[in-house]
């Protein structure tokens, strides 16, 4: 329902965003390449003349578009109907020549990447790939279709009211003088600019907060829970670097008659690494936690509130699963090794008695949302 409402859209503003992406395939400040960015070559159609048809060639009998495009979607998420719905627009027609061919394939693992090609009963005749293309699905589909559009009928940007440059005739050559003289040189055709990228260039750095509830064993002593929340850097999603902050506690364990509640928090760091595989991307990662050990006593003769430093390392990993192309699951297991171990002592009459310490190894369990900011 929702594809339908937005091709009546479009139909209903053909010389709005039709026509404002279309000039921008035709403006020449777009058609410079950006440092660091290749711009794809332009979509040429070559012209079949009636010598290289076939004598079984019917100009009569119409192919549907629908059955003459093809796609493979791969890890894009481009759709097959919702794709000829987009080009047919464009076209203003449900029809092509039956000797023409659109195979469309989208990248196995990126889901910005895909490419296009156009076939002449069977050969090659024009190829346009996406590396990458809108961040935007629906943008994806537009982007894609008017290029196919473009690929197989020129006259698509005169139906949006851009109409393209006539050309330039050479001047007349003037009348021969009596005395000898070369005649003056025609003047060059321009050629047209390329075709520029529709898409939006793709930074490799990125930046994604991440929010984690924590299942916690022997960090605090016994079983406990407890939240991360932290905000990474990641390089072209393979290398990360991750700084947060984590608070953990078991709750008041009993002591005695007495009760001692003892609640970590630290600042964490962690470097990670890892490959992006289509939707999911696994991470090994290593860090650090620095913080304070915080014990509240309940009961005793005298209750104190005792704050004391704590150091551990942390070695573990996590996977993460798409859910949109901003947004994943993250699933992780961290062992933990105090280096910097609190104990906690309590005071009696004649003498000091070692009430509880924190175990030198704990685990701790995890999962959380990733929000990519940009």
């Amino acid at each position: 329902m929702c594809n339908h409402a937005l091709v009546v859209r479009r139909r209903e503003t053909t010389l709005g965003r039709a026509a404002s992406i279309a000039a921008l395939a035709a403006t020449p400040w777009l058609a410079s390449a950006r440092p660091g960015h290749a711009t794809p070559p332009s979509v040429e159609v070559p012209e079949v003349g009636p010598s290289e048809a076939s004598p079984d060639d019917d100009p009569d009998e119409r192919m549907a578009v629908a059955d003459a495009l093809s796609l493979d979607p791969g890890a894009t998420c481009l759709e097959h109907d919702r794709l000829v719905e987009q080009v047919v627009t464009w076209l203003e027609r449900d029809e092509l020549d039956p000797r023409l061919t659109i195979v469309v394939e989208g990248d196995d693992t990126e889901t910005r990447t895909l490419r296009f090609t156009l076939q002449d009963r069977g050969q090659p005749i024009s190829e346009r790939t996406f590396a990458p293309g809108p961040s935007s699905c629906d943008d994806l589909h537009s982007v894609v279709a008017l290029a196919i559009a473009l690929a197989v009928d020129a006259t698509v940007l005169e139906s949006v009211g851009i109409v393209p440059a006539p050309p330039i005739e050479p001047k007349p050559k003037p009348a021969p003088e009596p005395s000898p003289a070369p005649d003056p040189a025609p003047p060059e055709a321009i050629e047209p600019s390329p075709l520029p990228d529709l898409g939006p260039r793709r930074s490799p750095w990125a930046v994604r907060a991440q929010l984690r509830g924590l299942l916690t064993v022997g960090v605090p002593p016994t079983l406990g829970g407890g939240g991360q929340l932290g905000l990474e850097v990641g390089w072209r999603d393979l290398v990360d670097v991750q700084l947060g902050v984590v608070a953990t506690s078991a709750g008041p364990q009993p002591v005695d008659e007495a009760t001692l509640t003892v609640t970590l928090l630290a600042a964490r760091a962690d470097a990670c690494v890892g490959p992006q595989l289509r939707r999911v991307r696994p991470r090994l990662c290593g860090g650090v936690l620095a913080g304070s050990a915080v014990a509240q006593g309940r009961g005793f003769r005298e209750d104190y509130r005792i704050t004391l430093p704590w150091v551990a390392v942390a070695l573990g990993g996590d996977v993460r699963v798409g859910l949109s192309p901003r947004t994943a699951l993250s699933f992780g297991l961290d062992g933990l090794v105090s280096v910097v171990r609190p104990v906690f002592d309590v005071r009696e009459d004649f003498e000091v008695r070692q009430l509880r310490d924190l175990p030198r190894f704990g685990a701790a369990i995890g999962m959380g949302v990733v929000v990519a900011l940009r």
